[in-house]
């Protein structure tokens, strides 16, 4: 099965939303069997392009600590969908096994229903106390470059936004200043439970391309970015695209299902009786 096994993992590098339309057609135990052999960042390539209802099922066959690998790599967005449609229970143990860090993203964003402020807030945005000397807020934007956007925001040491400047600002600042003293105080900040139609006709968007996001306590959730409001646009308009399907399947296709059918026919073989019935093609979920 070695070189079944190959060959889905080449499928699944090479056309992941082909290979989430596999798993999609399969028993929910054979596609845990194959997601479980699998190193969590292919896995999760497939996974992000299953629907999520499916994705739950599937994920619930699967090691807590496999789900917790999966959930890790997923965009932010797509494992709080997932989450939302796991019960109750299922849905805490996940949230438990996750590193502190991330599950407690989460459990913000699973706090707002989806189109709120709340929910659309980046929180992998780099925030710093207050107190800290701007020269080792230079250091942190240097090691967390991934997370600086064009501002840096400030926040008191229960994480309420106080404040905020841009990185110019924070570059011409003295090293010895805290950031309290070189941040601009007055700043807009959007209620975590902005409605979409609020969100979309803020007039902030007219000076800024991010709006800070905080809670009914003033506790910084993160950002939303421009061009999400606009991507929010498109689709209230109806002119979001359905993307077309990969031109190299034409090609490679062929040999890539059969291999992949071979291998799950595989874990079929193995697993047997263990799995559940096969889902039929009208099935609702």
């Amino acid at each position: 099965m070695s070189a079944e096994l190959d060959l889905a993992r080449q499928f699944i590098e090479d056309h992941p939303a082909d290979a989430a339309s596999v798993l999609e057609q399969v028993t929910f135990g054979e596609a845990a069997a194959l997601l479980a052999l699998l190193d969590p960042s292919l896995a999760s390539r497939a996974v992000g392009r299953i629907s999520a209802t499916l994705a739950v099922e599937s994920l619930k066959l699967m090691d807590n600590a496999q789900v917790a690998g999966l959930l890790e790599r997923l965009p932010l967005d797509y494992a709080a969908r997932m989450l939302r449609r796991a019960d109750t229970d299922t849905r805490e143990v996940w949230l438990n096994t996750l590193p502190a860090e991330r599950g407690e993203m989460l459990r913000r964003k699973l706090r707002f229903p989806p189109g709120t402020a709340g929910y659309l807030a980046d929180p992998l945005v780099l925030s710093l106390p207050q107190d800290m000397l701007v020269s080792e807020a230079e250091k942190h934007m240097h090691r967390s470059a991934e997370r600086a956007y064009y501002y840096i925001y400030v926040v008191d040491r229960e994480q309420r936004l106080v404040g905020a400047l841009d990185i110019r600002e924070l570059m011409q600042a003295q090293g010895k200043q805290p950031l309290s003293e070189v941040m601009r105080r007055e700043l807009v900040r959007l209620p975590a439970n902005t409605d979409i139609m609020t969100l979309l006709t803020h007039p902030g968007w007219r000076d800024l391309d991010a709006l800070p996001v905080v809670d009914t306590e003033g506790v910084f959730f993160g950002i939303v970015r421009h061009r999400t409001v606009r991507q929010l646009s498109q689709n209230l308009g109806g002119q979001a695209e359905v993307e077309p399907v990969v031109s190299a399947l034409v090609n490679l296709g062929e040999l890539y299902w059969t291999g992949m059918a071979a291998f799950l026919a595989g874990v079929s073989a193995t697993g047997g009786a263990a799995l559940p019935p096969r889902r039929s093609s009208a099935a609702k979920y």
